[in-house]
């Protein structure tokens, strides 16, 4: 209880949050695959890692390489 008080996330929610967080900067500023990045960030279950990566980002991991993608080849 002291946790969620503290991070306002459970365990496992603040657990997610981080492995997202690592997902999403992997997917930022490497070339690797969705797959690759999933299983660096200790996920063994691609939907697993699409749903949870949804929930945290509102966008699939390809649709938010793609964005990310499109911001940088603009700026």
């Amino acid at each position: 209880m002291q946790f969620k008080k503290a991070t306002s996330n459970t365990p496992l929610e603040y657990i997610q949050r981080v492995r997202i967080e690592a997902a999403k900067k992997s997917l930022e500023s490497s070339t690797k695959t969705i797959l690759e990045v999933m299983y660096s960030i200790g996920y063994n279950d691609d939907k697993a890692f699409r749903n949870t990566f949804r929930k945290f980002t509102g966008l699939s991991p390809k649709a938010y390489q793609k964005k990310y993608n499109r911001e940088m080849a603009l700026a």
